[in-house]
């Protein structure tokens, strides 16, 4: 920590101990009655217009004027302006107001109304301090670009870059979705143990642990397919979970040691009957989300709407290169071909090996619009 922040930082916590001196304890506060929210004021400002409101948030951008100030206040849903005048709050609370900072939580009570430039704001009656924000974030402007320190400050990522909140609204709403759609075709949720004597159904290195009661060396799951199986063996024909899995290996963009899965087991169902599940899951999810089944992702529109194109691995590789290794008379004829293509061949592989090489190097970064590949070669 630089000798600048940590001066800063002093200075914050000398402000809030003058108040606290002063008898203003914004600690003793356990409550504030809010009763709005700056995305329904704002998208829905006819209502609102002229009515008393009670706020809450974060203080985020703050212009002092003598005695007038227009701050800017993020609560969980957006951020709204605030008009704040010392003959509005009075003289004492307004001098506390100008000793605010950037970051604080503050409650705001006041007359929803229209700036002369237009503006959808509050006019307050009240401004109060609610807690005390020690560290200094950083500036709106540059905002936080660290993609490391994005991750591992998260909560600094979210007051910083509001628009990352979409995320996790979102994905909320698919997991509710998921499990209505779910339930809605009769699938069972259930549980299944995270710990494990010994990490199955999938080849992946675990995470290891100790169960101190039982004396036992214990593993975190890496798929929960075995039990899921289990549950069908048992007696019941649906059943799915949603939970953590955890894999103590790589991370990459494509992969975090531990993630969320879905895993769904249906009897008396073929592979055909779950293409038709996901395909329609993801034109429902789409739907709720966005109202539409195109939605764009990185400047190229993806249309999941049903059905989704089946093909096989096989002919893709030969729309794509006009080569079907199976055709050859001999397995040699085929590599000869396959080297042609500059793939790298190696003395074990079968035909199968081959088309799986042409189609992560020719096919793979081509499949844009949602597509079932089928009959991946032994």
């Amino acid at each position: 920590m630089t000798q600048e922040v940590t001066d800063l930082r002093q200075i914050r916590i000398d402000k809030l101990n003058e108040l606290m001196a002063a008898g203003k304890n914004p600690y003793v506060i356990d409550k504030y009655p809010r009763d709005s929210f700056a995305k329904d004021i704002l998208e829905n400002f006819e209502e609102y217009e002229g009515k008393q409101v009670a706020i809450a948030g974060r203080l985020m951008l703050k212009r002092n004027m003598g005695k007038t100030s227009f701050i800017n206040v993020m609560d969980s849903t957006g951020d709204i302006q605030v008009y704040v005048r010392q003959d509005q709050v009075g003289e004492e609370p307004f001098a506390d107001f100008l000793t605010f900072d950037r970051g604080d939580i503050i409650g705001v009570t006041g007359d929803v109304f229209r700036t002369k430039k237009g503006e959808r704001s509050i006019k307050a009656h009240e401004v109060v301090l609610l807690a005390k924000c020690l560290q200094t974030l950083p500036e709106k402007y540059h905002g936080l670009k660290d993609t490391d320190l994005r991750y591992r400050q998260r909560y600094v990522d979210l007051i910083i870059n509001s628009e990352i909140k979409e995320v996790f609204f979102k994905r909320n709403v698919i997991l509710r979705g998921i499990r209505r759609f779910m339930d809605d075709l009769g699938y069972l949720e259930v549980e299944t143990p995270i710990l494990q004597t010994v990490a199955g159904g999938a080849a992946a290195r675990p995470f290891l642990t100790y169960h101190n009661a039982l004396n036992l060396d214990m593993q975190l799951r890496i798929a929960n397919e075995l039990f899921l199986k289990r549950l069908i063996v048992g007696g019941f024909d649906k059943v799915y979970e949603m939970g953590k899995m955890f894999r103590n290996e790589g991370i990459s963009i494509r992969h975090n040691p531990e993630y969320t899965m879905i895993e769904l087991y249906a009897a008396h169902h073929n592979y055909e009957d779950m293409m038709e599940l996901l395909e329609t899951l993801v034109e429902t999810l789409a739907l709720e989300l966005y109202g539409t089944t195109v939605v764009t992702y990185q400047d190229r529109e993806i249309d999941v709407k049903v059905p989704w194109k089946r093909i096989s691995m096989n002919d893709l590789v030969i729309e794509k290169t006009g080569v079907d290794f199976f055709s050859y008379d001999s397995l040699e004829e085929a590599k000869k071909v396959a080297k042609s293509l500059e793939l790298d061949v190696e003395d074990f592989m079968t035909e199968g090996h081959l088309v799986n090489l042409a189609f992560e190097e020719f096919c793979e970064e081509d499949l844009i619009q949602p597509t079932f590949v089928l009959h991946h070669p032994v």
